[in-house]
């Protein structure tokens, strides 16, 4: 099976946003070879023409020098492979991993900061690690700062590490960090990357790492971030509540995190902000919650035809009217679990375009606090797909 996600790699390159497509045209790599070995048309004369110049011989043989040299390949159909990974923007089709790959079957929280390591960080950070279980896991890399310095804390504090690599094991990124790397796998620890041993890194490598660490974990712990800090890049791909420390409202260092809260992001005050937020995850994957998310898709469906028809026989003062007609294709109250959740879907539903967190709260009326909740309640219920601070249902 690994040999055909390889075979992939070779064909189109580590970085093709190409594969995810292919995969899920055809459900499997396999799928996607045998496609190709028969012309298919649905491939594309173009990547057909490209696949043909790989043999699954020379992707065998790689796949096999990977399995020696001590390296794992957790594929798409593998068991191991982060369910919350599926969710991202084009997904990578295979990760390689070096360590305990048990730690995928945690609890992941992924912790990201700024390179410049304020006072408040350096003390903040040991005590929210040390109040932890060991049924999580932190996910992040060891850039230089608060990268680092969480990876360190979190060995200290008994809680495994994962890094996420821009590049293959047989690299060191950034330098200086093959002894801090080393230590990590010798405490349990676990590297993944999704990208082949020998491969360097290059241009949109640590975008394409930053969707991995924000996009496998379901809680984003941002320590601090300036104005334009890559931490918050990082959680721009993240379909996980997203929690900050307290921290200086006028430091430069936390501007950033600052206009995250302003955002809708949470503030991190206990172990229980976390607990809080994975048990709220848990409950909405593991409940009977499939015929509701069906009920809403169906009535969104509904909502979104509803302008169409509306616009074939109507002037522009029923042009303005839609959304309130939007808003009347909803499901019944009976459907929420609070008249707070049905008054926020009501709105976001009801509106023309993606809204943010701060129009919902000046729209509905609700507390921001209230809001915030409700916001990470629907979208634990795939109700709402969000990106970045703007929300419309799933």
């Amino acid at each position: 099976m690994e040999k055909y996600y390889i075979w992939l790699l070779l064909a189109f390159g580590e970085s093709s946003p190409e594969i995810s497509e292919l995969i899920k045209r055809f459900g499997t790599a396999e799928n996607v070879y045998k496609s190709f070995e028969k012309n298919v048309s649905l491939a594309g004369m173009q990547n057909i023409s490209r696949a043909e110049k790989i043999p699954l011989s020379k992707a065998q043989t790689l796949c096999d020098s990977i399995a020696n040299s001590g390296v794992s390949i957790i594929t798409w159909e593998s068991p191991d492979y982060p369910a919350h990974l599926r969710r991202t923007a084009s997904p990578p089709c295979a990760l390689f991993a070096q360590g305990d790959t048990s730690l995928l079957h945690k609890k992941l929280i992924t912790v990201v900061g700024s390179r410049k390591v304020t006072p408040y960080t350096e003390y903040a950070l040991p005590q929210i690690l040390e109040r932890l279980g060991g049924e999580y896991a932190i996910v992040s890399s060891l850039s230089e700062g608060c990268d680092q310095l969480t990876c360190l804390n979190a060995m200290r504090s008994g809680i495994p590490f994962i890094e996420v690599m821009p590049c293959g094991f047989s690299q060191t990124y950034p330098a200086g960090s093959k002894s801090l790397r080393s230590f990590l796998l010798s405490n349990g620890g676990l590297l993944i990357s999704e990208y082949m041993p020998k491969t360097h890194t290059g241009q949109g490598s640590f975008r394409r790492r930053s969707r991995i660490i924000g996009g496998i974990s379901y809680v984003t712990l941002v320590l601090q971030a300036g104005e334009n800090s890559g931490a918050l890049a990082t959680a721009e791909y993240s379909y996980a509540p997203l929690f900050l420390p307290p921290n200086n409202i006028f430091a430069k260092e936390y501007a950033g995190a600052v206009n995250a809260v302003r955002g809708g992001a949470k503030l991190y005050l206990s172990e229980k902000s976390i607990e809080n937020a994975f048990a709220s995850a848990m409950k909405k994957e593991n409940s009977g919650s499939e015929v509701k998310k069906e009920a809403f898709r169906k009535n969104s469906k509904r909502s979104a035809s509803a302008p169409q028809n509306q616009k074939q026989g109507s002037d522009t003062e029923h042009e303005k009217e839609q959304p309130a007609e939007n808003t009347a294709k909803l499901p019944g109250r009976e459907a929420f679990e609070s008249d707070e959740q049905y008054t926020v879907y009501s709105f976001i539903a009801g509106s023309l375009s993606p809204v943010s967190s701060e129009e919902i709260i000046s729209g509905t009326g609700l507390p921001a606090e209230t809001v915030s909740e409700v916001l990470l309640d629907l979208e634990m219920s795939d109700m709402l797909s969000g990106s970045g601070n703007r929300y419309s249902p799933a």
